[in-house]
């Protein structure tokens, strides 16, 4: 599920830029040029017919194009080419998708990017049963075709279209309209009854040579298929009648102009084939007798003497209007407030003086959980600690999903359940205030829980979270073990032996990746390692080769009162790439656990609070003391503890424990 909805995020984005844009843009233009064209009653018919076939065939047109122009500055990228002369501001606010490993219960069911994606969807549902139903008319007609007599037009009419083109005949039982289908071998389909009418049978017929002459069944394909894709648009269906009414106008009086027909005799073949069945579909072109226009095609054919309009003519104002609307389609693009051009991301560089790194609210030491390293223009890497690595880069990588932006100084972005800030005291892309960035992330824990943090200055008004069970390595019972004892255990062959056995992972070479990776065990009675597990890594498989190289490893046991005991210990293995600044000097030792202090009440001259150790563990006998005074507490068998009558101003509390690193928070009362 999650992953569905972050695909439909994508297509959201992706469609809005792609499609929505353009047809927006397309909509304006061909609405303005309808307007334009319903003034002109006096134009030509001709005209009226390949001006409005044009507007509708400019959407593809213009959507294809204007995809071809997007590409063109990666394809040109160090020409500082610019193909959009119209940059529209985003209206619509598309927030980043965080990633298919985000909660379910964080989605955003009225997010723009979703509702817009699961609408194209849709619509592109539609549009593909739309093209099918076209298909079935098309089988149709060739079922048709299969059971009619075929003859040639010479045998019936002579024709100087006959010397340019076989054209065929066909006389259809059924009382159907007049129609012509077919490009190469164009077939006319006229009803019997008027095949013993001559003067009825060569008005017919001398309409229909007129759609064949003008490739008037192509432009039908082209416009059909584009109803079928764009159902949901009334343009298309307004513009599709309109064109209908046109295209038998301009070819009513094409017939009068070249013939000696009377117009009586013409307009009452059109009466008498208005009851008849228009049942051919959009894949071809007839008489299309409606009495909705029936009334105008008759009276507009006392003009036809008026509008001996040039065919090369019409083609022209047909391809003019083509161009002169796909050009604002082509050159338009659509940008958020944050969007920066590929040419200004080329010539800026990203740069950190002084950077600080925040997580879900609390401020991380650098010092202490990690690094951040810049790799040029392409990524930032950002390793903080057991909260995992991260690559930042203002352009999409392999892996990377669009989860933040680059605001001055400040990086912000969501993953997963993390919000990260980092902050420098300068501009971080030189050139440019505001830039989106894609972000990929690896988690060294492999615990998602990991991400839920909890302030450590935490207030009354905050309920205590409930106490997580205790972790096990893999289901085994560690047994009892010492922390500190008289005697630690000492490293055979020291630590300079132990680092060259480790071979850099290819992964983290690739990747940049360098840093301390911290493994935890247990040094058992013979000096032999047992329980490894990673507690702070840098991932790129350097985790996994700090373990390879630790389990090998063979110790001096630890000794308490002259006996060999099995102690917790732990040692930190060193990745650093060649030429790098990265610092391999690090002890190692007991690395003592941190301390979690949840606080129940903080008000009325009293503080409450709960003692745990990492795994939520309570700590039975832990310090807790007022800094700078005698007061203070000490943690009951469930970690709890209470002092009582203290003043209403902020006090320093401090909280250790043995073997564990002390905890200090502010309290304020």
């Amino acid at each position: 599920m999650i992953e569905l909805i972050y695909y439909l995020k994508e297509i959201g984005s992706f469609s809005l830029d792609a499609l929505w844009f353009p047809l927006g843009i397309w909509t304006i233009c061909c609405g303005l040029a309808f307007l334009f064209l319903r003034t002109q009653e006096k134009l030509n018919p001709l005209f009226h017919y390949h001006l409005r076939t044009a507007a509708l065939l400019s959407l593809p047109f213009g959507i294809g194009v204007a995809s071809l122009m997007n590409r063109i500055p990666a394809w040109f990228a160090e020409s500082n080419i610019e193909t959009a002369f119209i940059v529209v501001q985003n209206p619509i606010e598309l927030v980043p998708s965080a990633g298919n490993s985000s909660a379910e219960v964080s989605i955003n069911w009225l997010e723009p990017s979703l509702l817009i994606g699961a609408g194209t969807i849709l619509i592109a549902l539609i549009s593909l049963l739309m093209l099918a139903r076209l298909i079935s008319s098309y089988l149709a007609l060739k079922s048709l075709y299969k059971n009619l007599n075929i003859t040639t037009l010479q045998d019936v009419i002579s024709s100087d279209l006959n010397k340019v083109r076989k054209v065929k005949l066909a006389f259809h039982d059924h009382p159907l309209v007049p129609f012509t289908f077919g490009w190469k071998q164009p077939v006319i389909v006229l009803p019997k009854i008027l095949q013993h009418e001559p003067e009825k049978m060569e008005m017919a017929l001398q309409h229909e040579l007129t759609h064949i002459k003008r490739g008037d069944y192509l432009l039908q394909l082209a416009l059909s298929m584009i109803e079928s894709l764009f159902w949901f648009h009334p343009l298309i269906w307004y513009g599709n009648q309109e064109i209908d009414t046109y295209r038998e106008i301009s070819c009513d009086q094409e017939v009068l102009s070249r013939s000696d027909f009377s117009i009586k005799s013409y307009a009452n073949l059109l009466y008498e084939l208005v009851p008849l069945q228009s049942g051919a579909g959009r894949l071809s072109v007839s008489m299309a007798v409606k009495t909705s226009t029936l009334k105008k095609r008759i009276k507009t054919m006392k003009y036809h003497k008026l509008h001996k309009a040039s065919f090369r003519q019409s083609i022209a104002f047909l391809m003019l209007m083509i161009v002169g609307i796909t050009l604002p389609i082509a050159c338009s693009d659509l940008r958020g407030p944050e969007m920066i051009s590929y040419e200004e991301l080329e010539s800026s560089e990203i740069s950190l003086e002084d950077p600080s790194l925040n997580i879900n609210g609390i401020e991380l030491d650098l010092k202490d959980v990690g690094q951040i390293k810049v790799n040029g223009l392409g990524a930032l890497n950002i390793i903080a600690g057991r909260y995992g690595m991260f690559k930042v880069a203002p352009r999409k990588f392999e892996g990377g999903i669009k989860a933040g932006k680059i605001d001055g100084n400040k990086i912000t972005f969501k993953i997963k359940e993390l919000d990260i800030e980092l902050t420098a005291n300068n501009e971080i892309i030189s050139g440019t205030n505001k830039a989106p960035v894609w972000v990929s992330h690896i988690n060294t824990t492999g615990d998602e829980s990991s991400f839920i943090l909890t302030h450590p200055d935490a207030t009354a008004s905050l309920a205590p979270p409930p106490p997580s069970p205790p972790k096990k390595d893999s289901g085994e019972d560690l047994g009892d073990y010492f922390v500190v004892v008289e005697e630690m255990p000492q490293l055979i062959g020291g630590m300079a032996a132990l680092q060259s056995k480790v071979e850099y992972p290819e992964m983290a070479r690739r990747a940049g990746i360098e840093g301390r990776v911290t493994v935890q065990f247990i040094v058992n009675e013979n000096g032999d390692v047992e329980n490894a597990k990673v507690v702070r890594g840098i991932g790129g498989g350097a985790d996994e080769e700090a373990l390879r190289v630790v389990r090998e490893a063979k110790f001096k046991p630890g000794m308490q009162r002259g006996k060999a005991v099995r102690v917790r210990y732990a040692l930190s293995i060193n990745f650093r790439l060649e030429d790098s600044d990265f610092s391999s000097s690090q002890p190692y030792g007991p690395v003592p656990q941190s301390i979690l202090v949840n606080l129940t009440k903080a008000e009325d001259g009293e503080i409450v609070g709960i003692v745990t150790n990492e795994d939520g563990e309570p700590l039975s006998g832990a310090n807790v003391v007022i800094t700078g005074s005698n007061r203070g507490a000490v943690t009951d068998a469930n970690g709890k503890f209470t002092i009582r009558n203290l003043d209403s101003k902020s006090h320093d509390v401090e909280v250790s424990y043995v073997g564990y690193e002390p905890e200090k928070l502010k309290v304020g009362l």
